[in-house]
């Protein structure tokens, strides 16, 4: 089973952004977006935590929440 290390970032507006621990910091959770011309870097981003953390699992660590032990530490508000 594997472990995963997350937090959530609440912003003005009610949305939700998720940061997973890396080695020495917190790192976003993004994907790229490339447009032909150009590209740019998006984090993943939703109106509630458990859409948010479904969202990530599916699409960027393709994996079921069965199958993942989430570790969740405690949430930062941005102003």
């Amino acid at each position: 089973m594997r472990t995963i290390k997350i937090r959530f970032i609440k912003h003005r507006k009610n949305k939700y952004t998720i940061q997973r621990k890396g080695w020495f910091r917190w790192k976003d959770i993004g994907y790229s977006v490339d447009m032909g011309y150009g590209g740019f870097w998006e984090r993943y981003s939703a109106e509630t935590k458990e859409e948010l953390l479904n969202e990530v699992l599916e699409k960027h660590y393709e994996v079921d929440k069965r199958f993942v032990q989430v570790i969740e530490h405690s949430t930062i508000k941005v102003y």
